[in-house]
């Protein structure tokens, strides 16, 4: 089973989605292992990750 890391090309840039670095953060802490239990609520942001995409990779990535 893959965790499609080898996959993931990173996320399109939408005019207003999740602020990227606040994404960046949490996804850093999440494949460390030390990111919190649920996600934050990220700020919304000009020219964000589009927040579908983010949705999606972080339920890829979170232990179940």
């Amino acid at each position: 089973m893959t965790d499609g890391s080898q996959d993931f090309r990173g996320f399109d840039i939408v005019r207003r989605g999740y602020d990227r670095s606040q994404v960046d953060e949490y996804l850093r802490l999440l494949t460390a292992g030390t990111a919190p239990t649920a996600p934050p609520a990220f700020d919304i942001a000009r020219r964000g990750y589009d927040r579908k995409q983010v949705d999606a990779r972080i339920a890829e990535l979170r232990p179940r």
